[in-house]
């Protein structure tokens, strides 16, 4: 069989084109009469139920017939007798029929492509958001893309979360158990961070950080930050005994101003900074496994609602003789 062309029908918008091409192509062959608009009804109801679909049209060795491949497409028309004998001119005339681009085609094309496109583009702008959404709270991704520096200051309370007994654990678990198990710790403390209402900062090793009042203004953030590190103390036994691991963590919170800001151009992270994270970590490295620290500070932002232990002084590197104390839970009504 001697082949003249396809018709390809990507989508039913496409299939005007295919259908005015298919029926010039018919014309050109000259087969019996009135066939040339049956067979393209035929075909093209057959197509708009097959979409996407491709047509092949072919000439028989003996140029009396059009044949039609798949034959399912064409039905009864898959076989097109012809009046005469088509010639190499004949032949020329419908592989340049069909082979042609219409004017209609091309806007089609482009229209497709810029659809295509801009649905391409679309994606990537959602998850290069996602991604920045994923690394800095929303509100500070936002007033990134507008351009603004960000640089602030806040009144916030700042937890440090440790735990305790992991280096030694690693040092005797293989590199994927070690990652699995802390992700695994980190991911409930993310939960709860979440259900408080704090900002997660970062994860430093075994450390995990978090913050209340920032970067948007709490007026409840020692209570946010407390209640969570309480949690986070309650959660330990279940994962003790899920991960099958010695593990325990220390909680230390202090409250004050804090700087905040995002800094340098490559894996923009929120960052604090100041006197009030210092003294923040000094509670939880000066702690006590299975409790939450506090400074003198947060103890008396917290008031009578909650039950605490006066641990009494302690030294401080850096900021010498400090009052903590160990808050145990709310106070029961």
């Amino acid at each position: 069989m001697i082949p003249l062309g396809v018709l390809r029908i990507a989508a039913p918008d496409a299939l005007p084109f295919a259908r005015e091409k298919l029926h010039a192509c018919l014309l050109a062959a000259r087969p019996l009469h009135l066939l040339a608009g049956q067979v393209t009804a035929v075909v093209s109801q057959a197509l708009r139920s097959r979409l996407p679909a491709e047509l092949s049209i072919f000439l028989d060795e003996g140029g009396r017939q059009l044949v039609l491949h798949p034959a399912e497409l064409a039905g009864r028309y898959a076989r097109v007798a012809l009046l005469r004998p088509a010639e190499a001119a004949d032949v020329a005339r419908m592989r340049a029929i069909l082979g042609r681009l219409t004017r209609e085609e091309l806007l089609y094309g482009l229209e497709h492509q810029v659809k295509e496109r801009t649905a391409d583009l679309e994606r990537e702008r959602e998850r290069s958001e996602r991604l920045l959404r994923n690394m800095l709270p929303e509100v500070i991704a936002r007033r990134m893309k507008d351009g603004e520096t960000i640089a602030d200051t806040h009144e916030a309370a700042v937890l440090f979360a440790d735990i305790k007994g992991f280096t030694a654990l690693a040092s005797m678990r293989t590199a994927g158990v070690v990652v699995a198990m802390l992700d695994r710790i980190f991911r409930e403390f993310d939960t709860i961070v979440q259900r408080h209402g704090l900002e997660k900062i970062k994860t430093i090793g075994d450390s995990y950080m978090a913050a209340a009042g920032l970067p948007l203004a709490q007026a409840d953030h020692v209570d946010r930050a407390v209640q969570a590190g309480l949690d986070m103390v309650a959660v330990m036994p279940s994962l003790r005994e899920e991960l099958g691991a010695s593990v325990d963590v220390r909680v230390g919170v202090h409250a004050g101003p804090v700087v905040a800001g995002v800094i340098g151009t490559q894996k923009y992270a929120y960052d604090i900074w100041g006197d009030t994270v210092n003294v923040a970590s000094r509670m939880e490295s000066h702690g006590v496994p299975g409790r939450v620290q506090v400074s003198d500070d947060v103890r008396g932002l917290l008031g009578e609602r909650y039950r605490v232990e006066d641990r009494g002084a302690i030294e401080i590197k850096g900021r010498g003789s400090m009052r903590t104390w160990f808050v145990d839970g709310l106070v029961a009504i």
